[in-house]
């Protein structure tokens, strides 16, 4: 895993050592990102299917969307650190040599803990 600060070559570092070498690589935070988005909607989908045919109730506002969170936020015994935990075991393939793009620079605070 490669990291460094923002414009100090670590994608250049990246791209040169997988020429060489003949790897791959992995940037990692678009695909950690894109796995967490992923599993949000797969658990957003079971609650939804879960709770059935209830309406979504209304919103006061009428050019609101009406959101109901019930089916939006997680419940409150759900362990986000132990999500991340295995998305991270997810993304990261055990069984091939990657070269790893550790830069978060531009991480989301609200989506990762």
């Amino acid at each position: 895993m490669l990291i460094g600060m923002k414009g100090a070559g670590v994608s250049t570092q990246i791209k040169m050592l997988c020429e060489k070498f003949k790897i791959d690589s992995l940037d990692l935070m678009p695909e950690y990102l894109a796995a967490m988005e992923s599993e949000l909607n797969k658990r957003k989908r079971g609650r939804l299917l879960a709770r059935g045919f209830r309406p979504i109730p209304e919103s006061d506002d009428p050019e609101v969307p009406a959101v109901d969170p019930e089916i939006e936020e997680d419940p409150e015994d759900f362990d986000k650190a132990e999500h991340e935990r295995e998305l991270l075991r997810m993304v990261l393939p055990s069984n091939r040599s990657l070269v790893y793009d550790g830069n978060w620079t531009s991480l989301p605070e609200e989506k990762v803990g």
